[in-house]
């Protein structure tokens, strides 16, 4: 049988997904492929079936094209899947593939349907399923019909799955943005403000002329995040200076917001403007932005105003600062994130020496010593932390180098760390320093055990001051799977649109056991939460070392981290699990009420292989099924079965 007509019009039905429905009346191509295919009707049922759906698209009354496109190029596909054969005269070798390419695929609709009702409606229980489902069949969201149900997911009235969902679209390839961009509504709300987004996301300056053309029909926050979106391509410059002159309110900040992000001069003359009118706002403006202006406009005028409170004792004399002062010092502090360069650094040098600063009261008619809220960016609860000047410089240098690390900054925070003239701040400056050190290329391992012991002994006896010192300087490192290395990500929230958004810092130094066993002696739960993403499989040493550590702390550790020391001995592929399960469920007996369903979520968390879990599994069975346990809402049906789900599961784990 000839089958090239079948290929002709699958290329055509391609061709016309890409163009649009709107297109199909203009496509000769695609009626004269549909003109060739009719011969093959009698030839068989399904074949009479693809005559029967093309003539349907192609039909003036037809309703819902797009539907029946999808339709139709499905139905073709599987039967050229079907039909198709290939043969080669040689060897066979596999092809290479760099990268993460992404393909569409077609489940069963049977399969799919739940998923994509859970995703387009609303109801109890939806947004769990989603989850659960990305978790344990992540495979499903490549279906095209799910991709679909995703984007419309992006207006669900349940904030948590839209912004759920908007995530996993931004790391989705470019393919995904004409489905954002099909029935676009500018006038729209939030749905649309997600759209663009998820388009600046994945495409970026890519998709300019979009931003450019929905710009003037767009109204409220769509037209702001449209603006906002400009920002990636430097053409836009003069647009952008016209709006801060024309536009009013929310669109003229974002207006400021975008041209921040712009390495040029005009912008730059135009930040000194709005400077000059009101120093608050532009600093505001410039916080995240890494432009070089932006860092010598924030430094030289940081400095210029530590130096005026120098030359007044800090303060502590009669001309002290006012609070306009004190909190344009707070907004500079805050833009010192991004920045880096000579002008900066001389503004963490200058802070380092000011003891204090003191303000005064209006209302109190009191002089008070300067002090600053800290939004905690770098993880997804935005905490608030008290602090004076000096730890504010300290934290925000730290942050500065994980956001955008440069030699400078690294050499500062090592400088000012190990300044002799001020000792007792040089605590300050130690996590900045531990990063610096991480990033620095160098095995750190030797430098932080001369920081943390002496004569074998930790020289740090308080826990909490352990915590603070490593536990957050290592937040955020991992071992990359895909990278194949260690690295430290940073999460950071933009001012502009309130967007988090990951920065990931790859490390050239491993992670090896050295450094594992520096961690192991410190025997710290903080820093244990972040060991076990450390876990790398491929250094048998260094995993053999955490799997021994996790198992014991899971033992022996707090109520409240025995499930992460699970999680750890899970990540480091551990096979047994004897005692385990036992154990937390004496601790929660000894505090809490013990229900049957807590003995039936567990069994999955649990590590080790599938006889492995049974064992231990069978142990906490009899110790009910005896009296020795005492559980309320008991159901051995529910808790066998649930046994056997996840061994299942497990066996095809190992």
């Amino acid at each position: 049988m000839n089958l090239a007509p079948i290929y002709e019009l699958r290329s055509r039905l391609r061709a016309s997904m890409i163009a649009g429905t709107n297109l199909l009346s203009e496509d000769f191509r695609l009626k004269r492929a549909a003109e060739e295919i009719k011969p093959l009707a009698a030839a068989a049922p399904v074949f009479a079936k693809i005559v029967e759906m093309v003539n349907a698209l192609l039909a003036e009354g037809c309703e819902d094209r797009e539907c029946v496109l999808m339709d139709t190029i499905t139905l073709v596909d599987a039967v050229l899947c079907t039909q198709g054969a290939l043969a080669v005269g040689e060897e066979v070798t596999p092809i290479e593939i760099g990268g993460r390419g992404k393909v569409i695929t077609n489940a069963p609709y049977s399969v799919v349907k739940g998923l994509v009702e859970a995703l387009t409606s609303s109801g109890n229980g939806h947004y769990s399923f989603v989850v659960d489902t990305h978790k344990e069949r992540p495979e499903l969201f490549e279906d095209y019909r799910v991709k679909a149900a995703m984007v419309k997911a992006l207006g669900a009235g349940y904030t948590e799955l839209a912004d759920l969902v908007a995530g996993w679209l931004m790391q989705e390839g470019e393919e995904i943005v004409p489905m954002l961009q099909k029935d676009f509504d500018s006038k729209g709300k939030k749905e649309m403000v997600r759209r663009v987004q998820v388009i600046e996301a994945v495409a970026g300056g890519k998709a300019n002329e979009f931003y450019v053309q929905m710009i003037p029909e767009a109204e409220r926050d769509v037209k702001n995040e449209l603006i906002y979106a400009l920002r990636h391509n430097q053409d836009n410059i003069e647009f952008l200076l016209e709006l801060i002159k024309k536009a009013k309110g929310n669109a003229k900040k974002m207006a400021y917001y975008a041209l921040a992000e712009m390495e040029d001069e005009r912008a730059e003359k135009a930040f000194w403007e709005l400077y000059m009118k009101d120093a608050i706002d532009a600093m505001i403006y410039l916080r995240m932005t890494t432009t070089k202006w932006a860092s010598k406009m924030v430094g030289e005028n940081m400095v210029r105003l530590l130096d005026r409170c120098k030359e007044t004792g800090y303060g502590k004399g009669e001309n002290v600062y006012t609070p306009m002062e004190t909190e344009l010092l707070r907004m500079m502090v805050e833009a010192l994130v991004g920045k880096n360069g000579p002008e900066i650094c001389r503004a963490y040098r200058v802070a380092a020496e000011v003891p204090g600063i003191y303000y005064g009261h209006e209302k109190m008619k009191t002089v008070q010593e300067w002090q600053m809220h800290i939004p905690v960016r770098r993880q997804r609860c935005h905490r608030l932390n008290y602090q004076n000047l000096g730890a504010a410089m300290a934290y925000f240098l730290e942050v500065a180098i994980r956001m955008n690390p440069s030699q400078d900054l690294c050499e500062l925070a090592m400088e000012l760390y190990e300044k002799k003239s001020v000792p007792e701040k040089n605590s300050l400056y130690f996590r900045a320093a531990v990063v610096a050190q991480l990033l620095s290329g160098n095995d750190c391992t030797q430098w932080l055990r001369s920081r943390l012991f002496e004569k074998g002994l930790l020289k740090v006896k308080k826990r909490t001051d352990l915590e603070e010192q490593i536990g957050y300087a290592v937040t955020g490192l991992v071992y990359d799977e895909e990278r194949t290395c260690y690295c430290l990500q940073t999460y950071l929230k933009d001012e502009a649109n309130d967007l988090v958004s990951m920065y990931t810092q790859p490390l050239a130094m491993n992670i090896g056991a050295a450094f594992a066993d520096l961690m192991i002696e410190c025997c710290c739960e903080k820093i244990d939460q972040h060991m076990i993403h450390w876990v790398n499989r491929k250094d048998e040493d260094c995993r053999s070392k955490m799997e021994t550590y996790f198992y014991k702390r899971a033992l022996t550790g707090q109520e409240d981290s025995l499930l992460t020391y699970w999680k750890g001995l899970k990540a480091c592929g551990c096979e047994r699990c004897d005692g385990l399960f036992v154990e937390y469920i004496k601790r929660v007996l000894s505090k809490n009420r013990l229900h049957g369903w807590i003995l039936s979520n567990k069994l999955w968390e649990l590590p080790g292989t599938a006889e492995a879990i049974d064992k231990e599994a069978r142990v906490v069975f009899e110790m009910v099924q005896s009296g020795k346990l005492k559980v309320e809402y008991w159901n051995e049906n529910d808790y066998l079965e649930t046994l056997e789900n996840v061994k299942s599961k497990r066996l095809e784990e190992f």
